[in-house]
């Protein structure tokens, strides 16, 4: 809790907001390849935290993680 009354609001699930790298972590990939989905379209950014850094909701990084190997398996099997 805050000085004030005020409490910090964490919120665990798929809503839950992540950094680049604890998105990273969370796809098993390297911090540049999250910052590759977001340019090319596969990963939105969900607004920045406090030091103005992007930050992502952890439902999309699943969501691009799943498109991006999806399409890689169909490009290794074609």
């Amino acid at each position: 809790m805050h000085a004030g009354g005020e409490m910090d609001v964490v919120v665990y699930g798929p809503e839950m907001l992540v950094t680049t790298r604890e998105a990273a972590e969370l796809a098993n990939v390297k911090i540049d390849t999250v910052r590759k989905w977001v340019r090319r379209g596969h990963l939105e950014v969900a607004g920045l935290d406090e030091r103005g850094w992007p930050v992502y909701r952890a439902v999309d990084v699943a969501k691009a993680e799943y498109r991006t190997r999806q399409r890689a398996r169909r490009l290794v099997t074609a």
